[in-house]
């Protein structure tokens, strides 16, 4: 299989307690309010929040982006039992290399319901069968048990090499990489999603990802259930 030749051009992912979909503008004031000032999640993740909901409605107007040499998937993460917003998930792939890695938070108030372990699973089991890689990783800084647990509930485990150091406001702070392998991943035990899925090779891309037309279809090494406009079901969800 060419690591890099599949992009999404549409995803939704369903678990148990959770819905992943792709994030829209509409999300912007729900993430705002989540975020803006709320040191209990900005002390803990690279990014330091908004500064204004402007500034989300403009980031969130495109779901696919395309950073040098990787492409960028962002996804709102929907408490089902509420239908709310609970946080936000996005999945990073390298174009050239067999893998991909996930960063998230979730909300204070929706925060102790395993929502954040759950998206964190549905997204590794996106990377893993939709974009076919064969490596997961995470960062989070050192001192962050709560998302330390999230990440080995989802099936990460540390790398046990060392910390890597990244400047957060004028200070060097440590963070600790997770990972899980496609090998490991495969032999969890499983469990019952619903996916949803439409992804198409990077011969088909158009200037514009937003292009919603472009038919579905399919990748060397990919088998048929990854091109779908329904809801199918699969396994292989760590408990």
């Amino acid at each position: 299989m060419e690591y890099g030749r599949v992009v999404l051009d549409q995803a939704e992912v369903e678990g148990e307690r959770v819905r992943l979909r792709p994030i829209a503008v509409e999300d912007a004031r729900a993430c705002f309010d989540a975020v803006h000032r709320v040191a209990a999640i900005t002390d803990w993740i690279s990014w330091d929040g908004p500064e204004n909901v402007e500034e989300l409605e403009e980031s969130y107007s495109q779901w696919h982006r395309e950073p040098e040499e990787m492409d960028h998937y962002v996804f709102a993460i929907i408490e089902r039992a509420t239908g709310a917003w609970a946080g936000s998930i996005g999945v990073r792939h390298k174009r050239e290399l067999p893998l991909a890695s996930v960063g998230y938070f979730v909300g204070v108030e929706f925060q102790g319901r395993g929502l954040g372990s759950e998206a964190v699973r549905l997204a590794t089991e996106l990377g893993f069968r939709e974009l076919g890689v064969l490596l997961m990783r995470a960062d989070t800084f050192e001192g962050n048990q709560s998302s330390a647990r999230v990440l080995e509930k989802a099936g990460y485990r540390p790398d046990g090499g060392e910390a890597r150091i990244f400047e957060k406001n004028g200070v060097d702070r440590a963070m600790q990489r997770y990972s899980v392998s496609r090998a490991a991943w495969e032999s969890a035990p499983a469990c019952e999603i619903a996916w949803a899925t439409r992804v198409r090779p990077e011969s088909e891309r158009t200037v514009s990802d937003t292009n919603q037309s472009v038919s579905p279809a399919r990748s060397a090494g990919l088998t048929d259930w990854f091109v779908s406009d329904t809801v199918r079901r699969y396994s292989r969800i760590s408990g």
